[in-house]
């Protein structure tokens, strides 16, 4: 008998094999499903864990509610769930009073720095010539009126020429006409009246001259030309405009009368140079790239759907990527097209470059660098005192927001109306009241008990 049994093993052996290894998963499965996958290793703190979970639920359970079983997307009643204050704390329930906080509703939107182009110069000399000497470089920081580079031109040496023969020959005109005045009565009114019109065709000369030379940018003033000596008035007209330090290292005999300098035209910094030493220059060539770095350009990318909602004054808080602190400015220009490939609408502001720290050599480190990317905050509009829960405590069924409201007994569902959330709160526009209290935490508890009784 034993014999055949052990035959019958051997030939079933491989089913056999199976039905064991089969009975050990499935008793292994009912274990772990009876003591929630703990298998005791928690020890005492898994058991009263499962035991206050347990007791809980058993609690919430046998709560009764004091309205009929509602369906779970029932939202014109308020129903309630009576609840014991040391049981709702057991399954996590918080609450909290209704508060009245700032609410911003804001866009969010991508963009980028720029230089504000309407304090961007491209500068360029005003008469064609050669690169002399070349003051300033790229990055440095300069003041309004600063040389950035001295050219040398023939056409300005030509026009400081003119203006030397026009007061010549003005101060000569002029010196005639004064004589022939004093002894009118023995000259002919003819000849008179001849060195009257050669006096003020010679003055007209001069100032045509003095304006020529105001064109190009040099500072001519005839009452203090006047006052000089022919040679003083000769040594100031060579070297005029050119800052101070240049004029004390050039040598009077053998300097050309050529030079003139390029200043900038406002405080900034040099974004762009191409002038080099003997280069030739014209003005239909940019030289320097001055800009102002005071204020910048943020410009943002709003898609199409939204592009109804920009308005003209809005506040924008835009943070740069890799910068400490975010910038705010207003919207001030809103493009008329979207844009070809990324249908987005274009949308400005202007906002100011706080300065972070000065250097050793007197430069500035300001928070904001042109081109970089960064997040901003579109504020569309903001209410100042607005009813707010915390964001956790709304739920949904699916067709109805709610919260849940502490009662006397226990817990009140309602159906509420929602603003714009911000910072972790949401906005209640309509369906609570300042002086109530909502369930902060543990809402979604209470959400799964009105699923229950909605479910018997």
């Amino acid at each position: 008998m034993i014999a055949r049994f052990c035959n019958v093993l051997r030939r079933n052996q491989q089913r056999v094999v199976y039905t064991i290894i089969s009975l050990v998963l499935f008793t292994i499965l009912k274990f772990g499903h009876a003591t929630h996958w703990s298998f005791g290793l928690g020890g005492h703190e898994a058991q009263a864990k499962d035991s206050v979970q347990a007791s809980s639920e058993e609690s919430i359970a046998a709560l009764p509610s004091s309205h009929p079983a509602p369906s779970a997307g029932a939202s014109d009643k308020n129903e309630e769930i009576q609840l014991p204050e040391d049981v709702a704390k057991q399954v996590g329930i918080h609450v909290q009073p209704v508060s009245k906080r700032t609410i911003r509703h804001t866009l969010t939107v991508n963009g980028v720095t720029g230089y504000d182009q309407d304090h961007v110069a491209q500068l360029s000399v005003r008469v064609p010539g050669h690169v002399w000497k070349v003051q300033r470089k790229v990055g440095e920081t300069i003041r309004q009126g600063d040389c950035l580079a001295i050219i040398d031109a023939v056409e300005v040496g030509e026009a400081k020429t003119e203006f030397l023969q026009a007061v010549v020959n003005f101060d000569l005109k002029s010196l005639t006409f004064q004589r022939l005045k004093r002894v009118s009565n023995e000259v002919a009114e003819r000849t008179l009246k001849l060195a009257e019109a050669e006096e003020r065709e010679a003055r007209l000369r001069m100032l045509s001259a003095q304006q020529k030379l105001i064109n190009l940018g040099l500072p001519i003033r005839l009452e203090e030309m006047q006052k000089r000596s022919d040679d003083e008035l000769v040594a100031h007209i060579r070297t005029i405009g050119l800052p101070p330090n240049v004029v004390e290292m050039l040598d009077p005999l053998t300097t050309t009368a050529n030079l003139i300098p390029l200043t900038a035209p406002f405080d900034g910094i040099v974004i762009g140079r191409a002038a080099t030493v003997g280069e030739m220059v014209s003005p239909t060539s940019t030289q320097f790239v001055i800009a102002d770095i005071n204020r910048m350009w943020i410009t943002v990318e709003v898609r199409k759907e939204h592009a109804g909602l920009v308005r003209l004054g809005q506040t924008i808080d835009f943070l740069a990527d890799g910068a400490s602190a975010s910038v705010v400015g207003t919207i001030d220009w809103i493009s008329t097209e979207l844009d070809e490939e990324t249908r987005t609408l274009s949308v400005r502001a202007s906002v100011p470059n706080p300065i972070l720290d000065q250097g050793p050599h007197g430069e500035t480190r300001r928070l904001l660098k042109a081109n970089t990317f960064g997040v901003g905050h579109l504020i569309l509009s903001e209410a100042p005192q607005a009813l707010a829960v915390p964001t956790p405590s709304i739920q949904y069924d699916g067709k109805d927001h709610f919260v849940f409201v502490r009662s006397t007994s226990g817990f009140i569902r309602r159906n509420v109306q929602l603003g714009p959330a911000e910072a972790g709160y949401t906005e209640i526009r309509s369906g609570l009241n300042a002086d109530e209290q909502v369930v902060s935490a543990g809402s979604h508890v209470l959400k799964a008990q009105l699923l229950m009784i909605a479910s018997q």
